[in-house]
């Protein structure tokens, strides 16, 4: 069951807590309050399958958290409820200092259930809009394709993408399990996502082998989602720091679906150290009870890391972002102001 207990929560008027930041790594449906998953549920007469809402955020390896991910997308079926997320993951956002995130939505899991396409876009644009004005976080959005139902259906989306407004969503990436799964079918759907003028990114080596971020890099990956396992690879490691490939890190969520034994040993600081462009996330902040002030608590703590240090990691993040030139180099003036 996860626990939630890593060693440092950060403060409301902690300076990891105030600290501007951005976040590259974040599912727009992970960050469903407790709250908001019972209110839907009831809504629209969903039987989610447990009596407190909050014991769907209790699991023991990621199948567990993938089940438990798509109970919470069954009570999304409107696009008030996807407004309703989106907003709500910007104010959550906020309290954690965030002001700008490039964040996941996941179709898959609300295409399988008869929900169109055109109701969660409705939604979140409506959702991200609002949250900014309100909330001062800027969003931008990365489609996530379902890596387990393969090419064809990736491509579709992909055909999907092409149509939509290109200033709100930037880039495609795929999520779910890895294991089993010959990441090389996805080259194709990288070459296309480049053509059509979207940034790529995919979750691998995290609970699967550090090959998979090797078929990914040669398939001209521009970021790597986790990358646990990279280091396994020394020459791949290599390729990775020469070409500066960033990889968005997410510990206290590998230490929750037990990827790692605890914050220690994550390999966050190692790679760190060996030259990675490394950034650090929550992944599901709700699933996990924390965010991403919290994270930056947790892995100063756990590595020892000053002050200074985890500036230089939240300056990595403005780096790995796809902000163009001119808006990374007007955040790092906000953030030094």
């Amino acid at each position: 069951m996860a626990t939630n207990s890593a060693p440092k929560i950060a403060a409301p008027d902690s300076p990891l807590r105030l600290l501007p930041k951005v976040e590259l790594h974040c599912h727009v449906e992970g960050t469903a309050r407790v709250q908001t998953v019972a209110e839907l549920a009831a809504h629209h007469g969903i039987d989610i399958g447990v009596a407190d809402p909050a014991d769907l955020y209790e699991y023991e390896s990621l199948a567990d958290f993938l089940a438990a991910f798509g109970t919470v997308c069954s009570v999304l079926l409107e696009p008030n409820d996807f407004h309703r997320l989106a907003y709500e993951a910007a104010e959550d956002g906020a309290k954690a200092g965030i002001t700008y995130r490039e964040m996941f939505f996941s179709p898959g899991f609300h295409l399988d259930r008869g929900v169109p396409f055109e109701t969660m876009w409705q939604g979140l644009v409506a959702g991200v809009a609002e949250g900014e004005a309100d909330f001062g976080v800027r969003t931008r959005l990365i489609l996530d394709i379902d890596k387990p139902k393969g090419l064809g259906p990736a491509m579709g989306l992909l055909e999907v993408a092409r149509g939509l407004d290109r200033d709100l969503l930037i880039g495609i990436g795929g999520d779910s399990t890895e294991r089993g799964l010959d990441h090389r079918m996805f080259a194709p759907l990288m070459a296309e996502a480049k053509n059509i003028g979207l940034k790529t990114c995919f979750h691998c080596g995290e609970d699967g082998p550090a090959d998979n971020i090797r078929h990914m890099v040669e398939a001209g990956i521009d970021r790597i989602d986790h990358g646990t396992r990279l280091l396994e690879d020394p020459e791949l490691t290599k390729r990775v720091v020469d070409e500066q490939i960033p990889l968005t890190n997410c510990p206290t969520s590998n230490v929750e679906l037990s990827i790692v034994d605890t914050l220690a040993d994550h390999p966050f600081a190692a790679q760190r150290d060996a030259g990675v462009l490394v950034t650090l996330n929550s992944d599901d902040p709700a699933f996990f009870q924390f965010d991403l002030a919290d994270e930056y608590e947790r892995v100063s703590a756990a590595f020892g890391l000053d002050h200074a240090a985890m500036m230089s990691i939240r300056d990595a993040a403005i780096t790995a972002s796809w902000l163009d030139d001119s808006d990374k180099a007007a955040l790092r003036s906000d953030f030094a102001s």
